[in-house]
C-alpha cells in the first residue's frame, strides 16, 4: 500500500486510537515525551496538551535524552513514540534514563525495557513516508490528554469532508508552515512531509515567531500554510498577504487539526507527483532508523 492509500485509510486507525485512548490513557505523573523525526513532533504536541491540563511535561528528541540523560531528573515516567518500535535512539534513551517507560507504536513485535506498550495496529504502514500512523497517534494523545469528545466525530468527518481540495492549493518556490500550540507540532510535520515526498523547500515556524526574521524571505513565489488557533494570527495572515505571499488558512485547533493535517499530507503527495517523483520511494530514507 502506498502513501496516498494509507492517508485515505486513516479513519480505521483513528477509530482504534480513540478506543485505545479511552481504555489506556496516559500516565499522570511528570512525563518526559520522547521521539525522533515525526515522532518528536508528536511528543511536542503531547507535552503541550499535558501542560494545558496542568501536568508537568517536556518533549525532547530521543537522541538528546540518550546523550544527556540528566534532563530526566524532574520526571517520573517516559512516554516514547516510535512507529516501528525499534528506533535506536529511543531504545538507548529509555535504557539510559532508567525510568518506567510507555511506548506508543504501530507494531506488536517490540523489544526494549517498556513497562507498557500501546499498539495502533490499524495505523500500521508499509510506505516510508509516515502519514496515518502520525495522525492516529495524534488522536490517541489528544483524546487521552484532553478528553475532547468531538474528536470521536473525525473518522466519519474524514470520509465526508476530504475531497480534492489539496490538489488546488497554490504552489511556489518556497513553503512555510506556521502554527502555535498543538498546531506547531503539526506544522513541523507538514513541512517534513513536503521535504520527504516532494523534495521541496519547506520550513515550519511558530506562527508569531515568523515576524522575527523569516519574514524577509516572503515574496510572490512564497506559499504559507497557516494553521490558525488564535485571533492574533489573523493579523499575521493579512500582513503576509500584503507582502505578496499566497496564504492558505486552515483550522489549527481541536478537533479540526487532524483534518487539516490530512489535507497537507495529500498536498505533499500531490506535489511529489507534480515534480515527477515517486512518493512511495523517497530519496535516502528508510522505514526505521536503526544505527
Amino acid at each position: 500500500m502506498g502513501m496516498k492509500e494509507e492517508i485515505l485509510g486513516s479513519p480505521a486507525g483513528w477509530r482504534q486510537a480513540l478506543e485505545l485512548a479511552a481504555k489506556n490513557g496516559l500516565p499522570r505523573e511528570p512525563t518526559l515525551f520522547l521521539g525522533s523525526g515525526s515522532s518528536y513532533f508528536l511528543a511536542q504536541v503531547a507535552a503541550h496538551l499535558s501542560r494545558l491540563e496542568g501536568r508537568l511535561a517536556l518533549a525532547l528528541p530521543s537522541a538528546e535524552a540518550m546523550l544527556f540523560p540528566e534532563v530526566a531528573r524532574s520526571f517520573s515516567v517516559v512516554v516514547g513514540i516510535s512507529r516501528s518500535g525499534r528506533t535506536t535512539e529511543l531504545l538507548r534513551a529509555v535504557g539510559c534514563l532508567g525510568l518506567p517507560a510507555w511506548l506508543l507504536t504501530t507494531r506488536e513485535e517490540v523489544e526494549g525495557p517498556f513497562t507498557r506498550v500501546v499498539v495502533l495496529s490499524e495505523a500500521r504502514e508499509e510506505a516510508i513516508v509516515q502519514t496515518r500512523s502520525f495522525s492516529s497517534a495524534f488522536l490517541y494523545l489528544a483524546y487521552a490528554l484532553t478528553g475532547e469528545e468531538r474528536l470521536k466525530e473525525l473518522p466519519e468527518r474524514f470520509i465526508a469532508e476530504l475531497d480534492g481540495e489539496s490538489s488546488r492549493f497554490p504552489t511556489g518556490a518556497r513553503y512555510f508552515f506556521l502554527g502555535s500550540g498543538a498546531a506547531w507540532g503539526v506544522a513541523q510535520e507538514a513541512a517534513l512531509k513536503l521535504k520527504e515526498a516532494a523534495l521541496a523547500w519547506a520550513e515550519a515556524f511558530q506562527s508569531l515567531e515568523f515576524r522575527h526574521g523569516p519574514k524577509s524571505l516572503v515574496d510572490g513565489d512564497t506559499v504559507i500554510f497557516l494553521l490558525e488557533s488564535h485571533p492574533l494570527e489573523e493579523d499575521l495572515a493579512r500582513e503576509l498577504q500584503a507582502l505578496g505571499a499566497k496564504v492558505v488558512r486552515l483550522p489549527g485547533t481541536l478537533p479540526e487539526l487532524p483534518l487539516s493535517l490530512a489535507r497537507l499530507q495529500l498536498f505533499a503527495h500531490h506535489m511529489a507527483l507534480l515534480r515527477g517523483l515517486d512518493p512511495d520511494h523517497p530519496r535516502h530514507l528508510t522505514y526505521a532508523v536503526e544505527i
